[in-house]
């Protein structure tokens, strides 16, 4: 993600298990959104939002049974800051300065990926 979207703010990097934060959930704070850290079966690593501000995110934990997070600052969260600052977005401009055609309907009997 461009730095420039978090006006000059560092991303706070928060855990629900901040003694061994690879056992807990991650979230990072960017300016006015709240992320959760995902990884995937193969290690890659997505941000999904989940709030976009303390008190919405406190509320969405309490209804998925999460403790709340607590900042952590040490290598760990160096390591999700880096990750989160150096994503893809998956889609990087416009639909309409994009050169590839748009996703259309399929039908079941019609695997054009698979041809």
């Amino acid at each position: 993600m461009n730095s420039e979207l978090f006006r000059g703010t560092r991303p706070v990097i928060l855990s629900t298990n901040p003694q061994n934060p690879y056992e807990g959930r991650t979230f990072v704070w960017a300016w006015t959104q709240w992320f959760e850290q995902i990884q995937g079966p193969s290690g890659n690593v997505a941000f999904s939002p989940v709030s976009s501000s303390e008190k919405e995110l406190h509320k969405w934990l309490r209804q998925q049974g999460i403790l709340v997070p607590t900042e952590i600052d040490d290598e760990y969260a160096e390591t999700v800051r880096q990750e989160f600052l150096n994503q893809v977005p998956l889609y990087p401009e416009a639909p309409e300065l994009s050169s590839e055609e748009p996703f259309g309907e399929q039908n079941p009997w019609e695997d054009v990926e698979h041809g």
